[in-house]
């Protein structure tokens, strides 16, 4: 090992454990046992530009194990990041640039790091999918980079890593070269308690290149990411063998040094054992200069790259209304869906066909249910014989069809979407919550969304999800009624928003409700769509149709129907255009899932017609009669509210 990555590699330890220190808080096993392998990645192969940290072209580098974040922190600081020391001391301080758990800064040089393990590991292989679907649009002169990433043993025992492993392999993605910190340690102690994995053997039967190397040794990191970089059509994992802690004598190799400081008496035998002395945020010139080279040489590849890009924008008219299509921001509706019954996710799929044409910045699939949710974006599927298809097939595999799709939508200019049933969004919970702390357009699209589905059960009709979905902070839960609240569902889905969308289908035909919106009003989350002076029903998607057949069962009263199709979107509204929106003093809600969280939107109610139980196995007539949500019932107690 060279004397000057020997001393970067320290300069790494030194920085990030003296972080963890100061904060009282962190985790500094991994940066002691990564920094090796993080300083060899940085100064010999990833290409990414600290003066064009956006650069499309740039590798990406994934912390798939997001606690040891003082090695990211530390690698880009010292590589001219907009990371000053001073926000290294602040680490996991309130409004820093450095916090516990970066999800994502690309102006600071983080394409993606993952608090839930395994996410950053899946998130990494819809990067990949990315990079390939773009390669194949606009050429590999224009897109060309590997996804690099560091994963944890934790990260390998979470089932959306398998997953996402499986699919990387299926489709060849060999850009992605991932190396695992394999130390053998957790918070809970020795892995080896609770796993008897053979990883080399695991991601070798799937079809993953695997080699195996000392974690700590220049020579034998540098050769293996040459190594991975040769093979095209398999994903790379590089079986890192290391030490957490290293360096740390009574805690190296513990559980100890995984999640809490290493205290003043081992802090104080750690630099001792380096030979070090003074203040370990301070370091020399040399340090600094260390990555100088290989960053100019990447910001003169980013120069090139840019001379390359906009001479091929220039002269090759294709390129070019390829590019400006990938930079269309609102998808406008080019022909009106039609106005006969139909269900929502019939509706919605002649959208997404539309949208297909307009534009080349969506790509994404269902979980083996696209004859089920239509949610096709293209005819063509994404593949290792056709990476520019544009529908993906994920097999059941919900857990990383919610990740890959963060990574899509991470990437760059695409804009990734996912479909299932709205049951199983159970399983997708934690990439929909990262895609909210993330800021980023990530399309959710759930079907079969009320015990209206009818015969498959209670295990496949969902009640609680809606409410839990619209808990989560910045998700816009969208429950589309008739054919005009359809379209602007699907141009505001597909927006850029910055924050993530939930679209809610029917499996069901619904009645054609004749009114209309502009998208404008839409995109407020509720307005009136039928007036009336006694009393207010407010509902969304396949209730509002109840709602209108409620007002023709009591035309001696006068009805004002209500909208909500973004209902979390309502809670924004001021006081006074809520009262107005809602009109009267009696005001009711309808719908086929948990009552809880209606009157945190709308205030006070008269009544909330609900679900409040699991649904059962039985036709939609049997279940409305059963559940009492049929038109004579509903409109039976709302007559006990108004006398």
């Amino acid at each position: 090992m060279n004397k000057l990555h020997k001393d970067l590699s320290n300069a790494i330890r030194f920085l990030s454990i003296d972080a963890v220190q100061k904060a009282n808080s962190g985790h500094p096993g991994m940066p002691l046992g990564m920094a090796d392998v993080g300083v060899s990645l940085y100064k010999n192969f990833l290409k990414v530009s600290n003066e064009n940290p956006d650069w499309i072209n740039r590798d990406r580098f994934v912390l798939s194990a997001g606690h040891g974040s003082m090695l990211l922190y530390s690698l880009l600081h010292l590589n001219g990041f907009d990371l000053s020391i001073d926000e290294i001391k602040n680490f996991r301080q309130l409004n820093s640039k450095t916090p516990g758990h970066p999800e994502v800064d690309v102006s600071l040089g983080i394409d993606t790091t993952t608090g839930p393990l395994g996410q950053g590991f899946a998130m990494g292989v819809g990067f990949a999918v990315a990079e390939r679907y773009l390669s194949a649009l606009l050429g590999e002169d224009i897109i060309n980079h590997f996804t690099f990433g560091i994963v944890s043993d934790g990260d390998l025992m979470e089932g959306v890593s398998f997953e996402a492993a499986e699919l990387a392999a299926v489709w060849k993605l060999g850009k992605i070269i991932y190396f695992f910190d394999d130390n053998n340690i957790s918070i809970d102690g020795s892995v080896d308690k609770v796993s008897v994995t053979d990883q080399k053997e695991k991601f070798e039967s799937i079809g993953w290149h695997v080699l195996e190397i000392d974690g700590h040794n220049e020579k034998e990191i540098i050769k293996s990411v040459e190594n991975a970089k040769k093979i095209e059509d398999k994903p790379t994992l590089i079986i890192a063998k290391s030490m957490i802690g290293k360096f740390a004598p009574n805690k190296q190799n513990t559980s100890g040094v995984h999640g809490s400081p290493l205290g003043s008496e081992e802090m104080k035998k750690f630099l001792e054992n380096l030979d070090w002395s003074g203040d370990p945020f301070i370091h020399d010139d040399d340090i600094y200069e260390y990555f100088n080279e290989k960053r100019q040489q990447d910001n003169e590849d980013y120069k090139k790259w840019e001379e390359r890009f906009n001479k091929k924008y220039k002269e090759d008219e294709k390129f070019k209304c390829d590019w400006e299509l990938l930079n269309t921001k609102d998808f406008g509706i080019s022909e009106r869906v039609s106005s006969e019954n139909n269900a929502s996710r019939i509706l919605g799929s002649k959208i997404l066909k539309q949208f297909s044409e307009l534009t080349n910045s969506i790509i994404g699939g269902s979980a083996d249910l696209a004859a089920s949710t239509k949610q096709i974006i293209d005819q063509d599927s994404f593949s290792s014989n056709n990476y520019q298809g544009r529908n993906i097939e994920f097999g059941i595999r919900e857990h990383a069809m919610g990740a890959i799709t963060n990574g899509i939508t991470l990437h760059s200019n695409l804009i990734g979407y996912a479909s299932t049933f709205l049951v199983f969004s159970d399983y997708m919970r934690p990439s929909i919550r990262l895609a909210s702390l993330m800021n980023i357009n990530s399309v959710f699209i759930f079907t079969h969304d009320s015990i209206y589905l009818g015969e498959d059960g209670p295990t496949h009709q969902p009640v609680e999800h809606l409410m839990s979905l619209r808990l989560i902070p910045n998700v816009d839960v969208i429950r589309p009624s008739n054919s005009i609240e359809i379209e602007h569902s699907y141009r505001y889905a597909f927006s850029d928003s910055k924050n993530p969308k939930v679209l809610s289908l029917t499996r069901q035909d619904l009645d054609y409700l004749d009114f209309d919106i502009k998208y404008e009003d839409f995109v407020k989350g509720g307005y009136a769509v039928s007036d009336g002076e006694d009393f207010t029903i407010v509902a969304s998607g396949s209730e509002l149709e109840i709602a209108f057949k409620i007002k023709e069962a009591l035309l001696e009263y006068s009805v004002r129907i209500v909208s909500v199709p973004i209902l979390n979107r309502i809670s924004k509204m001021k006081n006074e255009d809520k009262k107005a929106l809602l009109k009267n003093e009696r005001i009711f809600s309808i719908e086929l899932g948990r009552s809880i969280g209606w009157e945190h939107y709308l205030g006070s109610l008269t009544k909330s017609f609900s679900i409040e139980t699991f649904g059962e196995s039985a036709p939609i007539i049997d279940l409305e009669k059963n559940f009492k949500f049929d038109v004579s019932s509903l409109t039976k107690e709302i007559i006990k509210y108004l006398n």
